[in-house]
């Protein structure tokens, strides 16, 4: 009887642990917790990564307060375009395709990646926002473009 008692205490932690980690999961990939919680996270002196601290830091600094609460609570940055009359860029706070928004519909999509593998997300941000402020044209005849999804 003590036995299974053991073995049924054991199979309950497990089950506990395995419900755990998929809700932890969930959690950690929700678009509120990568976009709000993941940037303050990094801003803490106890983050293990530094580059990630310091890109983030720079962000903040870069970015006007409208623009990083903006980033913040939509998960993305708007970059309006100066060649072209009403249209805006949306730069994704995590990984994604910067979509092209004119007039309020998304027209197409680009891709745009760094050589080096494995920036902060931070200075990818960064990157495409500088790189569309200096030179669209250049930024645009460099982007691999796809059209848009068919659900928007």
């Amino acid at each position: 009887m003590k036995s299974a008692s053991v073995v049924l205490l054991f199979v309950t932690l497990i089950a506990m642990m395995v419900v755990m980690f998929r809700v932890s999961a969930l959690l950690t990939m929700s678009p509120y917790f990568r976009s709000r919680i993941w940037p303050w996270l990094r801003t803490r002196s106890w983050w293990p990564v530094p580059a990630e601290r310091t890109a983030e830091a720079l962000l903040r600094r870069l970015l006007d307060e409208r623009e990083y609460d903006a980033l913040g609570f939509n998960g993305y940055l708007e970059v309006p375009s100066r060649e072209y009359p009403g249209r805006v860029y949306r730069i994704p706070r995590g990984p994604g395709q910067v979509q092209v928004v004119e007039h309020g519909r998304v027209t197409e999509r680009l891709c745009v990646q760094p050589a080096a593998v494995g920036l902060p997300e931070a200075d990818v941000v960064l990157m495409h926002k500088l790189l569309l402020e200096s030179d669209e044209r250049r930024y645009l005849l460099t982007a691999n473009h796809f059209p848009r999804a068919i659900w928007y």
